[in-house]
């Protein structure tokens, strides 16, 4: 299998924000102009909440939903049409793309990483933060003038990206209070489409989000083959994985100034645990979103925990232990059965767990069962993660 290997996902919370205002249009979920003509046929999403494509003769209709943390109602249509003329007056109203697309601007290294899946990134005129960047194949074109660095978060350079006359930038949004800084690209007329994976609570409901890249450029049989792919290869390792009569108990994450994040109960974190056969520690709770602790409330169920994966940026287990030397004490670092996610980094900062990882889940958890249950998989090699020294 050729894998590639993309962005950071502490910077989904960290990257680019769009917002509402940057999108020709924003329409309620059950107002009847959404359906401007009949649907000839519509993509079913298995895994994925908060997309749909629907196929008509001469166009095709896009819609995202809440692409923001706490979103309520919120859609954006897109039009993609190869001739933009045959588009009936009822759907100008919206965003209009012509595809396939020749030229866009990612905001987010996930979005390089589905485009190369599809073999499309040729089209990639433009990127945000290429020091992030773990392919080297794109931070060589940037370092070459061929893709250029469009700036990052609140320093993103709307002159750069009106210079490129981009089909469109792809984004993401964190929150709709930032679209002051792009309400110029509207005005200019540059388009803006949100790209929402990374709101999606299930390894196969990101890496389902290739057939919303797929779709621009005009590659929908090989995004779906290619996720057909994904999913089969998933649910064999997950039925490899349930053949376990144990399941070791996780202990994840690494606390941050004072405070440990852990991933709630049926977040996209603790799916990866539950898929490889793992006890998670916090697998009772019914939250997606990651749960603020005292160090002191973790330790008292630290101990339970065998194996201790997803230790944030740490590189050794002596950098654990200088940020609290009571973590020294936890049974998973006595036992040196801890495990980060950072065997792919590049050199300013970029880990490829969180860029490709959202395109291939189904190597994140071979790892993960080769963590959690070794004997299964004796024969493999880490991509994503390494055993911690």
């Amino acid at each position: 299998m050729n894998i590639i290997f993309n962005r950071s996902y502490f910077r989904a919370v960290f990257v680019l924000v769009v917002a509402v205002n940057l999108l020709s249009c924003n329409s309620k979920p059950n107002d009847p102009s959404n359906n401007p003509t009949i649907v000839s046929d519509k993509v079913e999403n298995l895994y994925a909440k908060g997309f749909t494509i629907e196929k008509h003769k001469d166009y095709k209709v896009v819609s995202v939903f809440n692409p923001w943390q706490h979103a309520q109602g919120i859609v954006f249509k897109y039009i993609l049409a190869d001739d933009i003329s045959l588009l009936p007056d009822s759907l100008k109203k919206y965003t209009v793309i012509q595809t396939p697309v020749k030229k866009l601007v990612c905001l987010s290294t996930t979005h390089i990483a589905f485009l190369k899946a599809l073999h499309q990134e040729k089209v990639i005129s433009g990127i945000a933060a290429p020091e992030f960047v773990y392919d080297a194949d794109i931070r060589s074109q940037v370092n070459n003038g061929k893709i250029l660095n469009v700036g990052y978060d609140q320093a993103i350079n709307i002159e750069t990206i009106i210079s490129l006359k981009p089909d469109f930038v792809m984004a993401y949004g964190v929150g709709s209070e930032a679209s002051g800084q792009f309400e110029r690209l509207k005005q200019l007329g540059v388009k803006v489409v949100f790209n929402a994976e990374y709101l999606e609570n299930t390894p196969l409901g990101k890496a389902e989000w290739i057939k919303f890249v797929g779709a621009f450029c005009n590659q929908e049989d090989s995004a779906n083959a290619f996720f057909q792919r994904t999913v089969y290869e998933y649910k064999e390792l997950v039925k490899l994985a349930s053949k376990t009569a144990k399941k070791p108990v996780i202990l994840s994450g690494l606390p941050w100034k004072g405070v440990w994040y852990v991933p709630g109960g049926n977040s996209y974190a603790s799916s990866f645990i539950k898929d490889a056969g793992g006890d998670y520690l916090w697998n009772s709770d019914k939250g997606t979103e990651s749960i603020p602790l005292s160090l002191e409330t973790v330790m008292e169920k630290a101990n339970n925990a065998k194996i201790w994966i997803n230790p944030g940026s740490v590189l050794s287990l002596s950098e654990i232990a200088s940020l609290d030397s009571r973590m020294k004490s936890v049974t998973s670092f006595l036992s040196q059965q801890v495990y980060n996610f950072n065997a792919r980094t590049s050199p300013g900062g970029g880990n490829d767990f969180w860029e490709s990882g959202v395109v291939y889940p189904q190597v994140i958890l071979k790892d993960l069962i080769s963590v959690f249950h070794p004997e299964l998989l004796p024969n493999h090699t880490f991509v994503y993660y390494n055993k911690l020294k």
